[in-house]
Protein backbone atom coordinates (compact mmCIF):
# COMPACT_ATOMS: atom_id res chain seq x y z
CA UNK A 1 0.00 0.00 0.00
CA UNK A 2 2.53 2.27 0.45
CA UNK A 3 4.22 2.22 -3.43
CA UNK A 4 0.37 3.06 -4.44
CA UNK A 5 0.40 6.27 -1.54
CA UNK A 6 4.12 7.07 -3.34
CA UNK A 7 2.63 6.79 -6.94
CA UNK A 8 -0.46 8.82 -5.75
CA UNK A 9 1.66 11.47 -4.06
CA UNK A 10 3.61 11.61 -6.90
CA UNK A 11 1.47 12.84 -9.17
CA UNK A 12 -1.46 14.52 -7.18
CA UNK A 13 1.23 16.45 -5.03
CA UNK A 14 2.37 19.11 -7.27
CA UNK A 15 -0.53 18.83 -8.63
CA UNK A 16 -2.25 19.77 -6.01
CA UNK A 17 0.12 22.94 -5.30
CA UNK A 18 -0.36 24.28 -8.69
CA UNK A 19 -4.13 23.64 -7.86
CA UNK A 20 -3.48 26.11 -5.09
CA UNK A 21 -1.75 28.78 -7.11
CA UNK A 22 -4.21 28.51 -9.41
CA UNK A 23 -7.16 28.71 -7.15
CA UNK A 24 -5.65 32.04 -5.49
CA UNK A 25 -5.60 33.61 -9.29
CA UNK A 26 -8.79 33.01 -10.33
CA UNK A 27 -7.85 30.68 -13.06
CA UNK A 28 -10.73 28.49 -13.50
CA UNK A 29 -9.87 26.23 -16.20
CA UNK A 30 -6.79 25.22 -14.43
CA UNK A 31 -8.14 24.29 -11.72
CA UNK A 32 -10.32 22.21 -13.32
CA UNK A 33 -7.93 20.60 -15.11
CA UNK A 34 -5.36 19.94 -12.37
CA UNK A 35 -8.48 18.46 -10.30
CA UNK A 36 -8.17 16.16 -13.24
CA UNK A 37 -4.53 15.80 -12.49
CA UNK A 38 -5.31 14.89 -9.18
CA UNK A 39 -7.74 12.68 -9.67
CA UNK A 40 -5.72 10.47 -12.00
CA UNK A 41 -2.88 10.49 -9.59
CA UNK A 42 -5.28 8.62 -6.84
CA UNK A 43 -6.23 6.27 -9.78
CA UNK A 44 -2.31 6.04 -10.22
CA UNK A 45 -2.13 5.44 -6.59
CA UNK A 46 -4.44 2.34 -6.86
CA UNK A 47 -3.21 1.03 -10.17
CA UNK A 48 0.19 0.80 -8.57
CA UNK A 49 -1.27 -1.27 -5.53
CA UNK A 50 -2.68 -4.08 -7.80
CA UNK A 51 -0.18 -4.05 -10.60
CA UNK A 52 2.19 -4.06 -8.09
CA UNK A 53 0.94 -6.61 -5.66
CA UNK A 54 -1.85 -8.63 -7.84
CA UNK A 55 -3.13 -10.33 -4.04
CA UNK A 56 -3.56 -7.05 -2.55
CA UNK A 57 -7.43 -6.65 -2.16
CA UNK A 58 -9.05 -3.00 -3.41
CA UNK A 59 -9.39 -1.89 0.09
CA UNK A 60 -5.99 -1.63 -0.11
CA UNK A 61 -5.96 0.32 -3.46
CA UNK A 62 -8.72 2.91 -1.83
CA UNK A 63 -6.50 3.10 1.34
CA UNK A 64 -3.44 4.23 -0.95
CA UNK A 65 -5.68 7.03 -2.45
CA UNK A 66 -7.33 8.45 0.94
CA UNK A 67 -3.64 7.89 2.50
CA UNK A 68 -1.93 10.28 -0.08
CA UNK A 69 -5.32 12.53 0.07
CA UNK A 70 -4.46 12.66 4.21
CA UNK A 71 -1.04 13.67 3.72
CA UNK A 72 -1.42 16.10 0.82
CA UNK A 73 -4.52 18.23 2.61
CA UNK A 74 -2.75 18.21 6.04
CA UNK A 75 -0.43 20.11 4.54
CA UNK A 76 -2.76 22.72 3.24
CA UNK A 77 -4.72 22.73 7.04
CA UNK A 78 -1.70 23.31 8.68
CA UNK A 79 -0.74 26.11 6.42
CA UNK A 80 -4.41 27.27 6.67
CA UNK A 81 -3.73 27.46 10.31
CA UNK A 82 -0.98 29.83 10.51
CA UNK A 83 -2.53 32.25 7.61
CA UNK A 84 -5.85 32.86 8.69
CA UNK A 85 -7.97 31.21 5.88
CA UNK A 86 -11.27 29.84 6.65
CA UNK A 87 -11.11 25.70 6.84
CA UNK A 88 -14.06 23.76 5.14
CA UNK A 89 -13.95 21.05 7.75
CA UNK A 90 -17.20 19.07 6.18
CA UNK A 91 -15.58 18.91 2.47
CA UNK A 92 -12.58 16.92 3.68
CA UNK A 93 -14.26 14.15 4.70
CA UNK A 94 -16.22 13.50 1.51
CA UNK A 95 -13.20 14.57 -0.56
CA UNK A 96 -11.60 11.55 0.89
CA UNK A 97 -14.11 9.49 -0.07
CA UNK A 98 -13.75 10.69 -3.46
CA UNK A 99 -9.98 9.93 -3.41
CA UNK A 100 -10.47 6.65 -2.46
CA UNK A 101 -13.20 5.40 -4.99
CA UNK A 102 -11.11 6.68 -7.77
CA UNK A 103 -8.16 4.97 -5.97
CA UNK A 104 -10.40 1.93 -5.63
CA UNK A 105 -11.09 2.50 -9.44
CA UNK A 106 -7.50 2.67 -10.55
CA UNK A 107 -7.57 -0.84 -8.80
CA UNK A 108 -10.41 -2.42 -10.83
CA UNK A 109 -8.50 -1.31 -13.94
CA UNK A 110 -5.41 -3.25 -12.73
CA UNK A 111 -7.06 -6.28 -11.93
CA UNK A 112 -8.69 -6.16 -15.50
CA UNK A 113 -5.00 -6.13 -17.10
CA UNK A 114 -4.21 -8.64 -14.75
CA UNK A 115 -6.72 -10.81 -15.80
CA UNK A 116 -6.27 -9.99 -19.19
CA UNK A 117 -2.79 -10.93 -19.64
CA UNK A 118 -2.69 -13.83 -16.92
CA UNK A 119 -0.39 -12.50 -14.49
CA UNK A 120 -0.85 -14.85 -10.72
CA UNK A 121 -0.54 -13.46 -7.61
CA UNK A 122 3.29 -13.87 -7.80
CA UNK A 123 3.44 -11.98 -11.01
CA UNK A 124 4.43 -15.32 -12.83
CA UNK A 125 2.58 -15.51 -16.21
CA UNK A 126 -0.45 -18.56 -16.49
CA UNK A 127 0.00 -18.55 -20.19
CA UNK A 128 1.75 -21.21 -22.85
CA UNK A 129 4.73 -19.44 -24.35
CA UNK A 130 3.89 -20.79 -27.34
CA UNK A 131 1.38 -17.93 -28.03
CA UNK A 132 -1.86 -20.16 -27.72
CA UNK A 133 -2.77 -18.50 -24.57
CA UNK A 134 -3.56 -21.85 -23.15
CA UNK A 135 -2.92 -22.62 -19.83
CA UNK A 136 -0.07 -25.62 -19.19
Amino acid sequence: MWRGTATALVVALPAAILNQFAAESGATLWTLLLWIVIMFGAASGGYAVRRLCPAARLHHAAAAGALAYVIVQSIGVVRRLFSGEPISWLAYPFLALLMASVAMLGGVYASRIVGRYGESADGQSDRRSDGTGEEP
